[in-house]
Parts: structure tokens; sequence; C-alpha cells
């Protein structure tokens, strides 16, 4: 319970240092910031990030959880990336009862912005998952897919890049 109020304190804080207010985008600098992931484990995104996978919505999630489903802690390892889902429209007593149990189900983590203070300023759009490939937390590019073909097309042209 501490460590959930001590990570939303931090995301506020690390959201009101941002500013500007703009939306990440390529060539911006994705500001540092943790959340906790669905068993309260505190995560942060950070230089060693390469890929951010974002949802908003429940049909973007499930485009991440279907591409995750096989293998989902060793993909986010390879790829070092972080799954990040917005879930602050959902009813507090329905992200607190089901979603996140079934969430705790998953093999891999799921940062959870409960608030949407933390996730505010990343692209979305509707029914589509975002992905953000950094390099050192600057944007280099951002995606958004619509399914799991094209989450692993984007993914594979983003590894293609970097070589």
């Amino acid at each position: 319970m501490y460590a959930a109020r001590l990570a939303r304190l931090l995301v506020v804080l690390l959201v009101a240092a941002r500013a500007s207010g703009e939306p990440v985008a390529v060539g911006s600098t994705l500001p540092p910031r943790s959340l906790p992931d669905q068993h309260g484990i505190v995560h942060a995104i950070d230089e060693s990030v390469r890929l951010v996978l974002f949802s908003r919505d429940m049909k973007g999630g499930g485009v991440v959880k279907e591409a995750l489903r096989a293998d989902g802690r060793g993909f986010l390892e390879r790829h070092h990336a972080l799954y990040v889902s917005d879930v602050s429209r959902m009813p507090g007593i329905i992200r607190a009862t089901i979603a996140k149990p079934r969430l705790r189900g998953r093999g891999y983590p799921i940062l959870l912005d409960e608030e949407g203070t933390a996730t505010a300023d990343l692209p979305a759009a509707d029914g589509k998952a975002t992905l953000l490939f950094l390099d050192e937390l600057q944007v280099k590019r951002v995606e958004q897919v619509g399914s799991v073909e094209e989450l692993r097309g984007a993914i594979e042209q983003g590894a293609e890049s970097e070589q």
C-alpha cells in the first residue's frame, strides 16, 4: 500500500515537472517516470528502456495482450521494453475487483497508470496500441497499430533500423 502511494506521488511530481505539457513526439525526450505494475512493484521508464508499448483502451490493450501471449516476459526483456496501460477510465471498483486480479495472472509486468496523469503526454489512437521507440529516452519513432501483425512488423522494422 505504501509503495503504491509513493509511486503515485512520484508520478504526479514527474508529470507536474513537465511544464510544457506538449505531447510526446518524434524528436522529443520522454521524461523518466515510474509506475507500479499489476503486483504493486514499481518499474522505471528510464534510459535503459528501448520500447514502450502503450494502451489507453481495451482494444489497444487486446492487441498487446495477444502479441505477448506466448512469451511476454521474454519478449519484453529481449526488446528492452515495458508495457504501460492507462486504466484511469475504468471505474475503481471494477479495476480493483476484476481487472487487476486478471492482470496478475499474466506472466509479464504491466505498468498501470490508474489516474491518467503519468501517461497524459503519450500519444494514443482509439482501438490501437502505441509503440514508442526510444534511444536514451529520446523518441526515435512512434507507431500506432491495430493488430498483432502490425505490432510485430513495427517492432521487427525497429530492430532492423537499430542494426
